[in-house]
Formats: structure tokens, sequence, C-alpha cells
């Protein structure tokens, strides 16, 4: 089994070098670097972000590789199946050891998701030096690409138009006499977790079960836990009080673990995309590689720390509380 994940560990690094050596050889224009996620078209009043259309098409891609690995489930396994049980097992094995007994059975396929997700998304930031380059192109009131340096697949520059009711600025217009008109590139594909919005709404759904467990487990008693108000009838006012301002301290903690759980993901992913695409033009080959190596590491961290926080937090949730005395 170990002999197989070598081998399938080197394919990978094989395919991810081939992809460096191209991007060398063939050098194309990068995206400019943007913090929010760029829209690419709209439904009716509903916005489609690079992010969002990127992470439909890896739930897609996760959703069949697991069709077709459920029906064709082997007694010996081979290599793709040996490293999905391997995977599968493993997180099972954390759940089963931290978790309830009762609550293990629903805390793992939620957990499990969450990791294979982020793992996809993650790792989709290796490709952003590549994919980065090809996207919709848009006419620049200031810097982008001159225009002459874009390679269209489909369309000319000729089909560069501004929105309707705006006029282009005196700037725009002297790039166009001169013959070098200036455009911005927006990226068709992001790296989900690269998108703030993604990460935020990961986090407040996991923290929005952590309360529902914790609710589901105690009941209504589980909100003493941040609203201490017992304390004041059994300890006096003063221990009661004091009991009080840590059951607020653990509301807010509550509160700001969206926040935690929002920007670490996003600010690791984010910065590794970014490096990725300053990197290819500065350095060589092999320190290249390295970095590929360096974000293949934080990619895997990254889910699995997102993933053992929610189990802890779950488990915390629907812990028994101690009785008070």
């Amino acid at each position: 089994m170990i002999r197989k994940i070598a081998i399938g560990s080197g394919i990978a690094l094989i395919i991810i070098a081939v992809m460096i050596i191209g991007n060398i050889l063939f050098p194309v224009n990068q995206a400019a670097i943007e913090i929010a996620a760029e829209p690419i078209f709209a439904v009716e009043s509903f916005v489609v972000t690079n992010a969002f259309f990127t992470s439909l098409i890896l739930s897609i891609i996760i959703l069949v590789i697991a069709f077709f690995i459920g029906r064709n489930l082997k007694e010996k396994p081979g290599g793709v199946q040996n490293i999905v049980e391997f995977l599968i097992e493993s997180l099972d094995g954390l759940v089963s050891s931290l978790a309830p007994k009762k609550w293990v059975s629903t805390f793992f396929p939620i957990l499990a998701t969450i990791f294979i997700y982020l793992l996809f998304a993650n790792w989709f930031s290796l490709l952003t030096p590549l994919l980065g380059s090809f996207g919709l192109v848009h006419p620049a009131e200031k810097g982008g690409i001159p225009v002459e340096k874009i390679i269209f697949i489909t369309g000319s520059p000729d089909s560069l138009s501004h929105a309707e009711g705006e006029g282009k600025s005196d700037e725009v217009e002297s790039h166009e006499a001169e013959g070098s008109q200036k455009v911005v590139l927006v990226p068709l594909f992001r790296a989900p977790s690269s998108d703030l919005n993604l990460t935020l709404g990961l986090a407040l759904v996991t923290m929005v079960l952590v309360q529902m467990f914790g609710l589901w487990e105690h009941g209504l008693g589980y909100l003493g836990h941040f609203i201490r108000v017992k304390s004041f009838f059994t300890k006096g006012f003063w221990m009661g009080l004091i009991d009080f301002l840590v059951g607020l301290i653990e509301l807010v903690s509550e509160m700001f673990k969206i926040i935690s759980f929002s920007f670490r993901l996003f600010g690791n992913i984010f910065a590794g995309e970014v490096v990725l695409i300053v990197i290819m033009s500065l350095v060589s080959l092999l320190l290249v590689l390295v970095f590929f190596g360096l974000e293949i590491f934080v990619g895997l961290i990254q889910a699995f720390v997102f993933f053992i926080l929610s189990l802890v937090f779950f488990s915390i949730a629907t812990q028994p509380h101690e009785e008070e005395h």
C-alpha cells in the first residue's frame, strides 16, 4: 500500500513539474492579483464569481469521483481505492477517538466532507499560475496588459467594449490611438478557499452546527454555558458576577472562532496563490518546485486544521457538563 501511495505521489509531482516547465517555456500573461473574487457573469441579479464557479466545478468533480469509486469497490483494493480507504479510515479513527461515541456517526460524514472538499479547493491553488491566464478580457482604465500580448481564443481586440453608458477615458483613447490599448484579464477559475466569502460561509455553517449539536445534546440547559445566572443564587453575588462575565467571554469567543476560522484558511491559501504567481517569474525551476511542494503541504495542513478544530468544537459542545456545586 505504501508503495502504491508513493507511486501516486510521484505521478502527481511529475504532472506538477510538466506544468511548471510548460509555463516557463511558454510564458503567458498572468491576471492581476485581486483580493476579492471577480464576477464573471450574472444570472439575473445573482452574480457568479470565478471562485464560486470553480467551487461548483470542484463539487461536481468530487461527486463524480466518489460515484465511480463507489461503483467499482473491490475486496482487494487497487491504487485509488487503497488511497481513499486509507483516507477514510484515518479520518474515522480521529473522529472515533475524540468525539462522544453516540455522536461519531453524526459527526463523521460532515467532517469528512469538509476535509475532502477543502483539500480539493486548497490544492486547486496550485493551478493558479496556469489557469490564471485564462479568462475574460475587459478594457482597462488604468494599468493593465497591452492588448498585443493577449492571445484570444474567441473574439478579438475589436470585440472589446465598455459597459453601456460609460464613455472611454482619455487615457484609454490615447492607448488605442497609439495601438497599445491596455486590458484587464479576469480569470475564469480561482481557488475557492482563496475567497473570503467561502471561508466565512464554511465557518458560519460549522459554528452554527456546533450550537445545534450542543442544544441537541443538552437542551436549553446548553445556553447556561454562556448566560450564567444560576451562580447568583448558589455562590453569592460577587462569585455569580464573575461567573456571568466568564459566560459572556465564552459567548464572545464563540463569535471570534468564526473570524479565526475564516481568515486563517483564506489568508494561507490566498498568500500561497500570490507567492506562486510572483515566484514563477523570479526564480529558477528548482526553487519553483520547492514552493509547489510547500503549497501542497500547506493545502493539506489547512484542510486538516479546519477538520480537527471542527471536530474538537463539536465534541466539546456535546460532552457532559460538569455539575456545579
